[in-house]
């Protein structure tokens, strides 16, 4: 395991927090939740001229996914808790745009084109691929789990981890094994 070298002195400036956490519903549906905040150090002062105090959220948004196990999202909503201008709450309804769209290769670029510049809230939007992670994280853990089924999408190829001719591919996903030699 690699361990990162002590920093140089240094002093702490801002803190972005992201956490998504998963649910699986009493429908078999998934809920992927997305949090972010943004807190500074010390107090700071908005173009409006309202004051934040040191530690206080600047930014609290939280996004909520339903996705079937098919990766396709049924349900979106995404709330601004705190945020520094009056006009970004009203972005929050754009997002139900994301209901219809499937979860897998290329969906990241496609929530940055739908929601690029002033259609979306650029936090909100950040929000999403960990969250658009999460659901292959759970789906992948998912105790029916069977590398060497055909028919499951393979994520192989999508680290070095996982790579085509590497280890992990020779040895747990014979299914695949043509593709990797």
């Amino acid at each position: 395991m690699s361990t990162a070298p002590p920093p140089g002195p240094r002093r702490p400036l801002h803190l972005r927090r992201i956490s998504c956490e998963a649910f699986e519903r009493d429908d078999g549906l998934l809920d992927i939740e997305g949090l972010l905040i943004d807190t500074k150090p010390g107090p700071v002062q908005l173009l409006t001229g309202r004051n934040i105090d040191p530690g206080a959220a600047i930014h609290q948004m939280r996004v909520r996914l339903t996705v079937d196990r098919d990766r396709w999202i049924v349900a979106s909503a995404a709330y601004s808790e705190e945020h520094p201008y009056q006009e970004c709450a009203v972005v929050e309804a754009a997002y139900q745009k994301l209901v219809g769209l499937r979860i897998e290769p290329g969906f990241t670029l496609r929530v940055k084109q739908m929601f690029r510049g002033e259609a979306g809230c650029t936090h909100i939007s950040e929000l999403i691929p960990p969250m658009a992670t999460v659901v292959f994280q759970v789906l992948w853990a998912d105790s029916d789990f069977n590398p060497n089924e055909s028919t499951r999408p393979s994520p192989l190829g999508s680290c070095h981890g996982l790579r085509w001719g590497g280890e992990v591919a020779r040895t747990h996903f014979s299914v695949h094994r043509k593709k990797s030699q």
